[in-house]
């Protein structure tokens, strides 16, 4: 598991999908636990890193944003990497329901969410 970066896409409190990508960002499996629904945030059948990493980059602050850099500095980060933002975040937003499980967490939607 070292070589590889592992986390659970949860809706609230049901896990729909787990995660596995390589530390090279090269290499992507997924599975799907909840079928494809508004619960499930990687419906479809393009299931890559590109879809991936588009989900995760869902979870930013838009590029273009005038106080982004104060966002990051609030946060630690040095730039808007969709990486290191869910590590900080769990990918949280005002606009679903969807947020980002580590390993060895007990978190719950009560203990993450933002509304």
């Amino acid at each position: 598991m070292e070589d590889k970066i592992f986390f659970t896409i949860m809706h609230q409190n049901e896990a729909a999908a787990e995660v596995l990508v390589s530390n090279d960002k090269k290499k992507v499996e997924i599975r799907k636990l909840i079928p494809d629904s508004l619960k499930q945030p990687l419906s479809g059948s393009k299931l890559d890193l590109e879809r991936i990493y588009d989900f995760l980059k869902s979870r930013c602050y838009e590029d273009g944003r005038a106080d982004l850099r104060e966002i990051l500095n609030q946060a630690g980060l040095k730039s808007n990497n969709p990486w290191k933002w869910i590590q900080v975040t769990h990918g949280v937003t005002y606009e679903d329901m969807f947020w980002i499980k580590f390993p060895g967490e007990n978190l719950r939607w009560e203990d993450v969410k933002v509304r």
